[in-house]
């Protein structure tokens, strides 16, 4: 079994020892995802303990110009424990960003550069909200493909009938071609 908790801690740790002279760590938001979609929300990483996957949301505070706002950064955690960070898979991302101000920080998934879902903060409120619409985008992909793989299947076939009905048409060519030859050879 992954052990996501340690693998957050080494994510929070690597987050922290990023940070700047003017910057200070806040916290981090562990959204753990259970295997049949549910995500809960916490700010200790205990809450991973039975996670499948998860999402961290770290928060730092930073000077701009002469105030303080908080800046996010987006991590996501596969079954499989690999971090990839604001990658999801299937050409889905997420990342928060601003919007107008500084102060006005939202979260967005993406699905090829479309938004498909951006909410503001806290973001824990939206989390379900959020998988939910990547999960439907994963399942929308998936019959995609399984649409694409039977008409494939379906031009094979008509690919496969079509070369049996030409292969039949050259051997009838060929049999009124001799016929055509021998009645030119009787008729001399």
């Amino acid at each position: 079994m992954i052990d996501f908790i340690e693998i957050s801690k080494e994510s929070v740790d690597k987050f922290k020892a990023s940070l700047g002279e003017e910057e200070e760590y806040v916290d981090t938001l562990y959204a753990a995802i259970s295997e049949n979609g549910q995500v809960t929300c916490a700010y200790e990483a205990e809450i991973l303990g039975d996670a499948y996957q998860c999402i961290l949301i770290h928060c730092r505070r930073a000077l701009a110009v002469t105030n303080w706002y908080s800046w996010y950064q987006v991590e996501f955690i596969n079954s499989k424990g690999h971090n990839l960070g604001g990658i999801i898979g299937n050409d889905c991302s997420m990342k928060i960003d601003w919007r107008g101000s500084w102060s006005n920080q939202v979260f967005e998934l993406f699905h090829r550069d479309e938004v498909l879902y951006s909410c503001n903060p806290p973001f824990e409120r939206h989390m379900q909200g959020i998988w939910e619409a990547y999960c439907k985008t994963q399942s929308s992909h998936q019959n995609e493909t399984e649409a694409l793989k039977a008409e494939l299947a379906l031009k094979d076939e008509l690919i496969h009938v079509l070369e049996l009905q030409v292969n039949h048409y050259e051997e009838l060519i060929e049999r009124i071609y001799k016929t055509v030859m021998e009645l030119k050879k009787g008729g001399e």
